[in-house]
């Protein structure tokens, strides 16, 4: 009886997609073998006890991942709605748990909303805050105005995120050697790209002999297409001018030095934080691609309706690019908007003023015409 019942709690365990489940059912199947060993016939065998030892142990594990499971659930955690919506799309995938996540809200966190076009933080001012987009898009400027170099999509950071650094400074021990060496490293390498830059040609940029993590790569790759990001730590300057997008922007904002202080806390924020970091760098990369797809579909886009007709191997061409680089239709529309087309004159490929000019001239034809022949 007790083993049928330890089985049926395994195969209910090996069931189960929920994770509290899982390890409560697991648990009790444990304890059920457990039972079975310590119920037989006394005095207990040898394989007998150490069957029971053994279940004992597993059970306990189980039971033990539990309670810091429920002790992560039940401590008083309640967010918001639209906090709940932030956490579940930028944070719960990458190991910040709901814990974690409330202690960064409770270090001052605010969300303020920005319209089209409002700067968010201006090139060459001292960093004093953090700020994460959780809807809309920023842009990154710099030189000219409006010259995008980056561009920030919905769930990222603005910036680039020093976890490691803000550990350190938090236990203010020998760690921070070791962030302070690899800040220097990472100087030192834009000093040699520089120097690259002006002595050699591009292709003189090879590979480093030493190994990097993806986080590295990353980054690397994006400095090279837009420039280095700005650093989110105490003493940097913003490397760019910060605006909300077209439709504007929500951004959930941090003073630097308390966010920085409620990250380097827990070394396991910040494992989970660095992991934020490497897929938003991933993001700002794609961001950047489907932009210049976009401008080149503009492009093409002005260059076929410029005379006021669109052929069919003109429209076949422009709806395989959109499909090539997955331009959605929305963009499609707005465009052809801004354009001065609608939806309909581009399906049947003439602008209406295009074919109002053209039945003018046909009727002004047909009225020369017409008294001839009589």
């Amino acid at each position: 009886m007790v083993t049928t019942v330890g089985n049926l709690f395994a195969l209910a365990a090996a069931a189960s997609t929920d994770h509290m489940a899982l390890r409560a059912l697991a648990g009790m199947s444990s304890l059920s073998v457990v039972s079975f060993n310590v119920l037989m016939p006394k005095p207990l065998k040898t394989h007998q006890q150490t069957a029971a030892a053994w279940g004992m142990m597993f059970a306990a594990l189980h039971l033990v991942n539990l309670g810091l499971l429920l002790r992560e659930q039940h401590t008083g955690v309640s967010l918001s709605d639209e906090e709940e919506d932030i956490y579940e799309h930028g944070f719960q995938r990458f190991g910040v748990t709901p814990r974690q996540f409330q202690r960064l809200l409770s270090a001052g966190a605010k969300v303020v909303d920005y319209g089209p076009g409002e700067t968010i933080a201006e090139l060459g001012k001292p960093v004093d805050r953090v700020h994460y987009v959780t809807h809309g898009t920023c842009l990154g400027e710099a030189g000219a105005p409006g010259c995008v170099v980056v561009e920030y999509h919905q769930d990222v950071f603005i910036g680039e995120l020093y976890p490691r650094r803000w550990r350190a400074e938090y236990l203010g021990c020998g760690t921070s050697v070791q962030a302070c060496e690899e800040q220097d490293q990472r100087e030192q390498d834009e000093l040699e790209d520089a120097w690259l830059v002006e002595h050699a040609a591009a292709s003189a940029k090879r590979q480093r002999g030493r190994s990097r993590d993806i986080r590295n790569m990353l980054l690397a790759g994006l400095e090279e297409r837009s420039g280095s990001l700005t650093r989110l730590c105490t003493g940097s300057a913003w490397n760019s001018t910060i605006r909300a997008g077209p439709s504007g922007c929500r951004i959930l904002t941090w003073p630097l030095g308390a966010f920085t202080c409620a990250v380097g806390s827990e070394e396991k924020l910040c494992q989970a934080m660095e992991q934020v970091d490497e897929m938003g760098l991933a993001s700002k990369i794609c961001a950047g691609s489907s932009r210049k797809a976009l401008d080149g579909y503009l492009e093409l886009l002005q260059y076929c309706a410029g005379d006021g007709q669109i052929p069919p191997a003109q429209k076949h061409a422009l709806h395989r690019y959109r499909a090539r680089h997955a331009i959605p239709d929305a963009e499609h529309d707005r465009m052809l908007q801004e354009l001065g087309w609608t939806k309909a004159e581009y399906d049947d490929g003439i602008l209406n003023s295009q074919w109002n000019s053209m039945m003018g001239r046909w009727r002004q034809r047909r009225s020369v015409e017409q008294p001839a022949a009589k």
